[in-house]
């Protein structure tokens, strides 16, 4: 027996909307620094494809959060607080640090300033053709 559809659901509140957000883009921005250090070595090149993956990744979560939420701000709100998470393990700590100077880091750190954007913009889109 197939439940009765009661409708589309109600916007989520503005207070779950920022914690999500917030919480989703620490979440990657810890989850993407573990994965980002992976590179494929052909020679003497190395390829990020660790760095790829989690960029992948950070866009996959800010389009669910900016999608979820039916705000596109919020993409950029999830991808500030990957960036701080990111940027605040790249602090060199004596002789650790846990996004180096490397073709990794550089476009792990870089990547998610160039993901966000382009992650608001598709969920603007979206959410524009939903409204027409």
């Amino acid at each position: 027996m197939v439940p009765p559809d009661d409708g589309p659901l109600p916007p989520p509140r503005r207070w779950a909307v920022v914690a999500a957000a917030i919480g989703a883009g620490i979440g990657t921005g810890l989850l993407g620094t573990s994965l980002h250090g992976h590179a494929l070595y052909s020679g003497a090149v190395a390829v990020p494809l660790g760095a790829v993956a989690a960029l992948v990744m950070l866009a996959a979560v800010e389009l669910f959060v900016g999608l979820w939420s039916r705000n596109s701000w919020t993409v950029v709100l999830c991808g500030a607080a990957a960036y701080l998470c990111a940027g605040l393990l790249s602090m060199q700590r004596g002789a650790f640090g846990m996004i180096s100077a490397n073709i990794q880091g550089t476009v792990w750190l870089y990547g998610i300033a160039l993901v966000t954007p382009l992650a608001a913009w598709l969920s603007w889109t979206i959410l524009r053709r939903g409204r027409r």
